[in-house]
């Protein structure tokens, strides 16, 4: 017999057992990975370049730096993240350094998928983790998995049509302060694109409408992917990791439907009408 409970006004009520389940579930956290070089002033140029055009292009978003490149030792890769973390840039975490060298001033390392916590040396057969709750685990396991498990001497991206998938569709305009990010494949954006707004594609992006915000297509390495859009009036575009931002964009193809692709490393605008 189920048991029962009389409640106030004398009416019987089902008594209620408390849970003895925890949810989990997976979720996938869109993130950036900044890959500087050298020289790093020069990098340092480009960048600040970009966020006088943009500046609030990092706000709001999960930064991963591969210092891969640079060859910096523990105490050069600490004022480097200063010198980010000053410029408004929040870094959720680090690869391409030595899993030792974790600290109190430097963001968690990711490495073999996990982050070293500080303090705290890779031991053998053990991997290092940090204290992190259920979603920040989550979110580094994601980006580990994003830079190909975050070793220190980095790892060729994978084949991009390993990563073709259903293309994203979206079927409003993407407005200020929204980020669209489809890692595995196009987006397709039925609608414009509005300043401040964001579409991040694994693949090519499609926009038939107007784009004021920032499209970054191929945003893992695939130098094939383009963007098309309708009416071009964007603050920056991206493909393949090779960025243009607004000032670079040629006036006789601002305002108009263009095709943008990657040639020899620089970002080719055509018009399409």
């Amino acid at each position: 017999m189920r048991a029962r409970n009389i409640g106030a006004a004398g009416a019987p009520s089902a008594v209620t057992r408390p849970s003895t389940h925890i949810r989990f579930r997976g979720r996938s956290f869109p993130v950036l990975a900044l890959e500087p070089d050298a020289p790093i002033a020069g990098w340092f140029e480009r960048l600040d370049a970009c966020l006088e055009h943009s500046p609030a292009f990092f706000s709001r978003k999960a930064i991963v730096i591969d210092v891969s490149r640079l060859g910096l030792d523990r105490d050069s890769v600490s004022e480097f993240v200063e010198q980010l973390s000053g410029r408004g840039v929040r870094i959720m975490g680090l690869t391409g350094v030595d899993p030792g060298w974790a600290c109190d001033d430097l963001p968690p390392i990711l490495t073999n998928g996990r982050a070293i916590a500080s303090g705290e040396g890779p031991a053998e057969g053990v991997e290092g983790a940090a204290t992190l709750t259920l979603d920040e685990r989550a979110a580094f396991d994601e980006i580990a998995q994003t830079l190909g498990g975050g070793q220190a001497g980095g790892t060729e991206p994978a084949d991009p049509a390993a990563r073709s998938a259903a293309p994203l569709v979206v079927e409003t305009a993407v407005r200020s302060g929204q980020s669209i990010f489809h890692p595995d494949g196009d987006v397709i954006v039925i609608g414009s694109v509005s300043s401040g707004a964001d579409v991040i594609a694994g693949g090519s992006v499609h926009v038939y409408g107007t784009v004021r915000g920032r499209v970054m297509a191929g945003a893992y390495g695939d130098s094939r992917a383009r963007i098309f859009c309708r009416r071009l009036e964007a603050e920056l575009l991206a493909v393949g990791g090779f960025y243009m931002t607004a000032d670079e964009i040629r006036d006789e193809v601002r305002g108009r439907a263009v095709h943008a692709r990657l040639e020899d490393e620089t970002i080719e605008i055509t018009k399409l009408d």
